[in-house]
């Protein structure tokens, strides 16, 4: 799984708001570093003893039962941009809708790509409504908190 640099400071950060001689990165971290990587985060605080820094494990989502094959892969993120491209929303609109940078969002719609095997946003489209996947895009939601 490559992470991109929105990614990698969810990660800084989650191991930032660990307190000297903590063992546990804090429930509310962890779940937010799980909904922006799209994938599950284990922190392994201990082994900071042994390799001089936490050990950070991304267990990737297991597909859906019944997904389309060509999306199985995609993380809940990846397929959140995708789930908006079928929709016919632009980068500008996707960015906004998911609270990331256009950058971001191009980053994403190029993994959706390469993952599914399609070769253009109207085949994303096409593949995403002929699979009743349409349910999956994702509810505006107010901006996080910083």
């Amino acid at each position: 799984m490559k992470l991109d640099d929105e990614a990698l400071a969810v990660l800084r950060d989650a191991i930032a708001t660990v307190r000297p001689g903590s063992r546990m990165v804090p429930a509310a971290t962890l779940r937010a570093a799980t909904e922006a990587l799209g994938s599950e985060v284990t922190v392994d605080l201990v082994a900071t003893g042994s390799l001089g820094h936490p050990l950070v494990v991304l267990h990737p989502a297991a597909p859906r039962e019944g997904a389309d094959p060509c999306f199985a892969t995609l993380s809940t993120r990846e397929r959140e941009v995708a789930a908006l491209v079928a929709k016919g929303l632009r980068n500008k609109d996707i960015a906004q809708a998911l609270f990331i940078t256009v950058a971001t969002v191009k980053d994403h719609v190029h993994r959706v790509l390469d993952k599914s095997g399609l070769d253009s946003r109207a085949a994303v489209a096409a593949a995403w409504s002929a699979h009743d996947v349409t349910s999956e895009a994702p509810r505006r939601a107010d901006p996080p908190s910083r």
